[in-house]
């Protein structure tokens, strides 16, 4: 069953605070929109235009970001020249997207290129020298790498043994010398020209596109916006500053794009009958998965030959090839839920969930350990051992800064790395006990003095009769939404249910209807069908979800939780 949470509603703006918002506010009842702004550090009328304004015309100079000129300059003389460009990147949506840029830009200016995804399984993340012997059997005389490379010092350097340069693209943080490459074009690298921007690695992908374009006398190129969304989106950087204006405007152009593959991917990934502009959401629940399947299960081969093909059957084709590809991630990642659940108990004291799940593909780690870090709010480990090696996924809460704790074990892993919320590592088998004792101590310190149970957070509370069209529209206007503009949620407490039901396999889900002072709104809380409501009134917790289905908008809730109504002090 679903454990309790704690709802933790946001402190109002202080007395008397005002935004002109103008048309967008009409129709709107009480201060809710202001509030819903302040909440996201919209303090100004200026900080409202920007919020809602910004787009093609605004994005920063890419000749800004480090290296970059040298960048652009040694990659076009490569195109000039009649060098064949290797692309490498990684196997998730942001790596596999970034390369896609990179491969498409060349081609688009007359260059020669070959992409390498490396195999999740066999190769593991990153730049490696069977890579490079690939790349040099296939003629390459320069790498571009993509989402990665700032630390690959040893890769690189026996590249230029082989008479190849490397330019890095990537966003990671550098932790070790700086590898010999003729660029690297990444935030963290230098200081920048502009405001520093937490790009994904298809964001900057698309910065050196743009660079590359301007200095072949072309516009920006906005038919890669695209990619450069769907990566930005799915590898969850702040949405906020140039990053959200990539991903607005390449939503925008997603719904028109003419690449045959994202057009394929996009139409398998709706429900029939459903239109609209493509939403993040769409992007993150339905769209990123099946790009996502085929490198959870091994093989990113056909993702990547998705992007870059320009055949239409072939698109299709491969559309339908990572559709197969999810469903049967799914069947194996609920076999693998199966097989950890007596493995850990919601209700226990341990300050972290460790799981064996020996027998799965590999990338199904990862989103294992996010389920159970989101269903008990601990930080999460998934691991499974192989040739006497423990390959292991993090996930973590805002108390365990997961990448600090493991970098105190640096020396002992064969691969390791990640950030504070999420990080993975391969370490001998004898010395994965030792590390998890180590996490449960750096835990267990951390949340002395910490809330109990896990806790949901929301926006503002409301009455339902005051939710109108206008307040739709206007939090549909406030997106994309993602890390650091996240999707508004409201309260309602003592709300009337008309009717209850469970819906999907085994009443997974929970449908309700609830009267607003004599108007139906439906709702439909995902995984809540578990949640003992009782009769009578209810609190809810949830979101406002709007879809066109076959030409007409539908406004629904969508619930966050659901509980019996009790005393707002008890929330």
């Amino acid at each position: 069953m679903t454990p309790d949470r704690k709802w933790q509603i946001a402190e109002p703006p202080p007395p008397g605070f005002r935004l002109d918002l103008g048309a967008l506010g009409s129709g709107i009842r009480g201060p809710l929109a202001a509030r819903l702004l302040w909440n996201r550090g919209i303090r100004t009328d200026s900080d409202v235009a920007g919020y809602f304004s910004s787009g093609l015309d605004d994005l920063l100079d890419p000749l800004g970001l480090p290296d970059m000129a040298a960048a652009v300059e040694r990659i076009s003389r490569a195109i000039k020249d009649g060098e064949t460009v290797g692309v490498f990147g990684d196997f998730d949506v942001d790596g596999l997207t970034g390369t896609a840029i990179v491969f498409r830009i060349v081609r688009k200016l007359g260059g020669k290129a070959v992409p390498y995804i490396p195999n999740r399984e066999t190769d593991g993340h990153g730049l490696s020298t069977g890579a490079v012997d690939s790349f040099h059997s296939a003629g390459v005389t320069l790498i571009t790498t993509v989402d990665t490379g700032s630390t690959a010092v040893n890769e690189i350097a026996y590249a230029k043994r082989l008479g190849i340069d490397t330019v890095v693209t990537d966003h990671h943080l550098i932790e070790t010398d700086r590898p010999d490459a003729v660029a690297i074009v990444n935030p963290h690298a230098g200081p920048s020209e502009h405001e520093q921007v937490d790009y994904s690695g298809a964001g900057v992908a698309f910065k050196l596109a743009e660079a590359l374009s301007g200095a072949a006398g072309h516009g920006i190129p906005a038919e890669l916006l695209p990619l450069a969304a769907l990566g930005t989106i799915a590898d969850i950087v702040p949405l906020v500053s140039e990053n959200r204006t990539l991903v607005r405007e390449g939503l925008r152009l997603l719904g028109q794009t003419e690449l045959p593959g994202l057009r394929a991917l996009l139409d398998i990934s709706r429900a029939p009958g459903a239109s609209g502009r493509p939403t993040a959401e769409l992007i993150s629940f339905y769209v990123a998965p099946r790009l996502n399947a085929p490198g959870r299960m091994g093989d990113a081969e056909p993702s990547m030959e998705l992007l870059i093909t320009d055949d239409v059957s072939e698109a299709h084709a491969l559309a339908e090839r990572l559709d197969s590809d999810n469903t049967k991630r799914r069947t194996l990642s609920q076999e693998a839920w199966d097989h950890v659940a007596d493995q850990f108990d919601v209700s226990s004291d341990d300050p972290i969930v460790a799981v064996n799940c020996n027998g799965f593909p590999v990338g199904l780690l990862g989103p294992l350990a996010g389920r159970l870090n989101e269903l008990t709010g601990k930080p999460a480990v998934a691991y499974q051992v192989v040739d006497g090696y423990a390959r292991a996924s993090c996930r973590s809460n805002t108390v365990l800064d997961l990448h600090a704790a493991l970098s105190t074990h640096s020396e002992k892993f064969e691969r390791f790395g990640g950030h504070a919320r999420a990080a993975g590592f391969s370490i001998k088998q004898e010395q994965l006990a030792e590390v998890l004792e180590d996490l449960r101590r750096r835990a267990a310190w951390g949340v002395l003095g910490a809330p109990p149970l896990p806790v949901l957070h929301a926006d503002a509370e409301v009455e339902l009769e005051d939710l109108t069209v206008a307040t739709w529209n206007f939090v549909s206007s406030m997106g994309p939404f993602g890390e650091a503009n996240r999707e508004p949620v409201l309260v309602t407490y003592g709300a009337v249910p008309l009717d209850v039901r469970t819906v999907g396999a085994g009443g997974k889900h929970l449908k309700v209807s609830f009267d607003a002072e004599g108007r139906r709104l439906d709702s439909i809380g995902f995984g809540l069908g578990d949640r003992p409501i009782g009769p009578g009134p209810v609190d809810i917790m949830y979101q406002l979800r709007s879809e066109v289905w076959r030409g007409r908008t539908r406004h629904q809730l969508g619930l966050r939780d659901i509980r019996p109504s009790r005393a707002r002090a008890q929330s």
